[in-house]
């Protein structure tokens, strides 16, 4: 707060309006979520309150650290931190925050866990949980090495204290597994998961019956997300978003594998584009989760259409618009801009790696087809960078 007094009595009142809006964000969400999760433990349902208080005032809470108090000059504030550069404090925000997203989950699945203890593979319950808690942080590793190839190289003073050797800890941790890819490894797996997704459940169990992934594109049956939501005219355009969106999935990493063998036959796209589109639809998977956690699909089943509206435009239409308006403008625009989309989507992320591990325990070939979009979109953006660096070597 102090960063927007600051600004007030220092920057016109054209650069405030971010750093306000981005305020009262956070205060609607933050009352929202205390109001949401008093009302459901009035109403006995812990678990209800307890999701309701991390999805509302738990993104919140991350969006007051990361444009408030970290990053405010994304927004047009004045950063209270000036030793550090901005890739590091993006650094410094997204390992803090990802290492407490990681005890928050594990908590909580442990406490699933011992609910239901009788009625769950421990073994594959376990694993669910484990490679979501080191998805994540190789997620931020991703990203630091994606600002530091295309931001400028200086360096800022080095971080000490605890805070410090937790980042550290989880860069590391996170660090293993991108390291442990590499180009190649990272585009088979991650083509192989998605098109293993074809013959394992993708729709299981909890959903009704079983539906793999080829029937699903046949049109058997629906994708888990949209599955049970009626069958109004947005309901089945929805239904066939999802086909259309797993269909392209598919394409993508039988593609990149292609790409992989010798000859120019069988690379008919470039990478680039495949790296693009493998990246949009592991969002779109991943922000979609995110929603329906919220419980926000569920307001189709009630008619309140005005809610719905607002909400995809806030997901899906707003930050992809700001992303590339942002690429045309100087390079300082861009990296406070893609910044700012960065730290929007942070606890979409957590959200929607939280609850795949409890769809891919019903539904293990969606969490296949999910964690082999990103490992291709890793690999493909990983290959450009090592065309460009042999094209420039003075490349960042």
């Amino acid at each position: 707060m102090g960063a927007h007094t600051h600004l007030l009595h220092h920057r016109h009142f054209g650069n405030t309006w971010r750093i306000w809006l981005a305020e009262l964000g956070v205060v609607i969400l933050a009352v929202l979520g205390l109001y949401c999760a008093i009302s459901e433990w009035l109403h006995g349902d812990v678990d209800g309150g307890l999701i309701a208080l991390g999805w509302l005032a738990g993104t919140a809470t991350i969006y007051a650290f990361g444009y408030l108090w970290c990053l405010p000059d994304v927004l047009g504030g004045i950063a209270p931190d000036q030793s550090r550069t901005l890739r590091q404090r993006w650094s410094d925000f997204a390992l803090l925050s990802t290492f407490i997203a990681i005890l928050v989950i594990a908590a909580a699945y442990v406490r699933a866990i011992w609910v239901n203890y009788s009625e769950v593979s421990l073994a594959f319950a376990l694993a669910l949980v484990l490679a979501s808690c080191w998805l994540l942080p190789a997620c931020v590793v991703a990203s630091e090495k994606y600002l530091g190839w295309t931001m400028p190289c200086s360096e800022g003073e080095g971080g000490v204290g605890w805070r410090a050797g937790v980042r550290g800890a989880t860069r590391n941790w996170g660090n293993w597994l991108i390291n442990a890819l590499g180009v190649t490894r990272a585009v088979v797996i991650g083509a192989l998961l998605a098109l293993m997704s074809l013959i394992v459940v993708v729709r299981g169990e909890i959903f009704g019956p079983d539906y793999k992934g080829y029937e699903i594109v046949a049109g058997s049956g629906a994708w888990p997300i949209v599955e049970g939501m009626g069958q109004s005219a947005v309901v089945v355009m929805l239904v066939q978003v999802h086909r259309g969106f797993y269909v392209l999935g598919l394409v993508v990493a039988a593609l990149a594998l292609a790409g992989l063998v010798p000859g120019r036959l069988v690379r008919i796209i470039p990478s680039r584009i495949l790296a693009v589109l493998a990246g949009a639809i592991a969002l779109f998977e991943i922000t979609n989760v995110a929603v329906v956690s919220g419980g926000v699909y569920e307001l189709f089943l009630t008619g309140a259409w005005t809610w719905i509206i607002p909400v995809v435009i806030l997901t899906w239409a707003v930050p992809p618009i700001v992303w590339l308006m942002g690429i045309r403008n100087r390079q300082d625009n861009w990296d406070h801009t893609r910044l700012s989309v960065m730290v929007f989507y942070l606890p979409i992320f957590f959200q929607g790696f939280a609850f795949s591990v409890f769809l891919t325990y019903f539904s293990p070939g969606f969490g296949s087809f999910l964690v082999g979009m990103l490992l291709v979109w890793w690999g493909l953006v990983q290959r450009q960078r090592e065309i460009a660096s042999r094209q420039d070597p003075h490349a960042p």
